[in-house]
């Protein structure tokens, strides 16, 4: 007689994860290295009539429009001042690409998910939907951004203007 024996997979979490860090304004924003495509310099973008003020527009990136997001509407985060060293940050989120228009890419922090902080529960609930944890880096608080509610604010945001228009 034959016993069968059914294996399971345990996903362990993992070790360290990476994140990019980058600037908008004077807060310091992250996110898991495993969303980000490619970091461009400014790219020339085509704003979109009647969208939402977080859409700073889209860009073709190698015959794909891409929707570029601007946090600094999001956050109420004054806008940079200094547009030479502004990036668009790529992310993959899912099927979808996402821009992200940020005043400046900073490093790649390697961290264990036992260093992350759950977000603040005081935040705003506008602003507490982006925030995914945040992270104490000497004497600076890095804030993780969640990369599915981005993409959901950019189809939000694209279905309202549809409906504008």
């Amino acid at each position: 007689m034959t016993k069968k024996v059914e294996l399971t997979t345990i996903e362990a979490a993992p070790e360290t994860i990476q994140l990019v860090t980058f600037m908008v304004g004077e807060i310091v924003l992250a996110v898991d290295i495993a969303f980000v495509q490619e970091i461009n310099r400014h790219l020339e973008v085509t704003e979109v009539p009647g969208a939402a003020q977080s859409i700073h527009g889209v860009v073709n990136l190698r015959g794909d429009v891409v929707t570029v997001l601007d946090p600094h509407h999001i956050f109420g985060i004054q806008p940079s001042t200094s547009p030479e060293l502004q990036r668009n940050l790529i992310l993959n989120v899912g099927e979808e690409r996402i821009g992200v228009l940020v005043d400046q890419v900073s490093d790649i922090l390697t961290v264990r998910p036992a260093e992350l902080s759950r977000r603040p529960s005081n935040v705003g609930s506008i602003d507490r939907q982006f925030i995914e944890s945040v992270y104490l880096r000497d004497d600076e608080i890095v804030v993780v951004l969640n990369a599915d509610h981005l993409l959901s604010t950019s189809d939000e945001n694209n279905s309202e203007s549809k409906a504008v228009a």
